[in-house]
């Protein structure tokens, strides 16, 4: 048995085995805030509906969507928050099993040990493995595609090219900013291959790869760039998100979670990773060619993406934000792998207070795991509001609505922001706008910066502080008010589909 515990195999089970448990714990039934909500209700609609939306409202890639179609699928209904939370968390576990084999197989033990550790010890895999978004798919897709692309630079096989492309084409239907990634991936492949006097032999493969992963994903393309959608039109990015996007080297969490006293452990381990990655400029210089290359590709692929992203926000619109930027964390965690496997003194400092920290950090993601702040909202409403009362729901509480009180008649009062709404609740109950109303009618709010009344309820969200639920009791005037601001607004966007 300890001959097992040493060895490389019995390393590993450990490591996946630890991990499958600890973040398993996690795991639960309770939260889903807008976004995520989203996420589940496009899953849970036909494909020919999600299609619907995805072309003319959304206009993201419909990857993600539909691995958690097939994720949910698999449990009862009862179990479908569960079942979303977990479609990220395997994939956690996942990229721990590529690690372990193809990372081994490449780079040897030790970096694949040191990659599968990284992989549960950093804060940000905290966050990714519950995030019911595309984050922790396109994460796991860019890592599998860095691999099996420096692949090409050894002496590839025929499978070498298909498994790169294709996960080339998932990576490219999962998010936007696998495009930019991925472009400078290849810029670096075909440089190499040139200098070193390769190209000629494996010109064909790499083009007819590189070609066939872009016809294939020309079809989506002309989606965002023609048609666009009512969320894209509204994208929230903005100036502020662009300047708090170096946050992704510092703070593994989104700013709205709430975190305790114990913060400054995670913000430490996440801003002392970034610091071993930049020693690896010095750490690695004797280092052997093949591993400096595997750093060089991580570092450079990742900083020329960022870069270019803030260039364009500069120069089009705003469009980078730390928590996109989570996409590339197996990557920025690989680059931080060789030097901490290189580097023995550093690795073992690192990785004790890493293992030391974790625990503050894991003590956090678990307590808003378990926050009941929305479950306590729903029970109360189902208690104390008879159903035939209509609830007028305001900024993205309309999601909210359509999914934990599917029995309400609930009117979703638009306005000139275009808020990320989901059009089949938009124009849900339309002709419920003109009818009377009660002398005194309740809206729900997540941001509560409608509406200045005074007699609320509040319903604090660890899980996501800005989105604290408002429960607020208005009077009949106030409530016609709203309903007649929204109406006009509302009939444009039936009137546009």
């Amino acid at each position: 048995m300890r001959n097992f515990i040493k060895s490389f195999n019995g390393q590993a089970v450990l490591l996946v085995l630890a991990t499958a448990v600890v973040y398993g714990l996690c795991i639960n039934n309770l939260n889903l805030w807008s976004d995520e909500i989203y996420s589940v209700l496009m899953a849970k609609d036909s494909l020919q509906e999600m299609w619907r939306l995805l072309i003319t409202e959304d206009s993201k890639p419909p990857l993600y969507y539909l691995y958690l179609k097939g994720i949910m699928a698999l449990f009862p209904q009862a179990y479908e928050i569960w079942a979303a939370h977990f479609a990220s968390f395997i994939l956690l576990i996942g990229a721990q099993i590529f690690a372990l084999t193809a990372v081994r197989r490449d780079f040897g033990d030790k970096i694949a040990l040191w990659m599968a550790a990284l992989s549960a010890l950093m804060p940000c895999s905290l966050w990714l493995a519950f995030e019911v978004r595309t984050y922790m798919l396109s994460a796991l897709l860019l890592f599998m595609a860095l691999i099996y692309g420096l692949r090409l630079l050894e002496t590839p096989r025929t499978a070498d090219f298909v498994k790169f492309g294709v996960v080339t084409v998932l990576a490219l239907y999962s998010h936007y900013y696998c495009a930019i990634w991925l472009m400078f991936l290849y810029a670096g492949i075909l440089f190499c291959l040139i200098r070193e006097k390769k190209f000629a032999i494996y010109s064909k493969k790499f083009l007819f790869t590189a070609g066939g992963a872009a016809v294939l994903f020309a079809p989506w393309l002309i989606v965002p760039l023609s048609t666009g959608g009512d969320i894209s039109r509204f994208w929230y990015v903005n100036r502020d998100f662009v300047t708090v996007s170096p946050m992704f080297f510092l703070n593994p969490f989104e700013p709205e979670i709430l975190q305790s006293s114990a913060f400054m452990a995670t913000f430490f381990v996440t801003a002392a990773f970034s610091f071993v990655v930049w020693c690896g400029v010095f750490v690695l210089i004797s280092a052997d060619c093949k591993i400096k290359r595997l750093f060089w590709f991580a570092v450079c692929t990742f900083l020329c993406c960022y870069l270019l992203l803030i260039v364009l926000s500069d120069a089009i619109r705003p469009m980078v934000t730390a928590r996109y930027l989570k996409i590339f964390a197996l990557v920025w965690y690989l680059a931080g792998t060789v030097v901490l496997a290189e580097a023995n003194h550093l690795g073992r400092a690192f990785g004790a207070a890493a293992l030391l920290l974790f625990g503050f950090s894991y003590t956090d993601i678990r307590e808003v795991s378990f926050d009941k702040g929305y479950t306590n909202a729903v029970h109360d409403i189902r208690t104390f509001i008879p159903k035939k009362e209509k609830l007028i729901v305001l900024d993205n509480s309309n999601l909210f609505c359509e999914y934990y009180l599917p029995e309400y008649t609930c009117l979703a009062a638009v306005n000139e922001y275009g808020e990320i709404l989901r059009l089949p609740s938009i124009l849900k109950h339309i002709d419920s706008y003109t009818e009377d109303i009660s002398d005194t009618t309740f809206t729900l709010s997540l941001y509560n910066e409608t509406t200045a009344e005074k007699n609320c309820l509040t319903y604090p969200s660890i899980y996501r502080r800005g989105q604290n639920l408002h429960l607020c009791k208005i009077s009949k005037p106030v409530a016609a008010k709203l309903l007649d601001d929204s109406l006009n607004l509302r009939l444009k966007i039936y009137e546009t589909h």
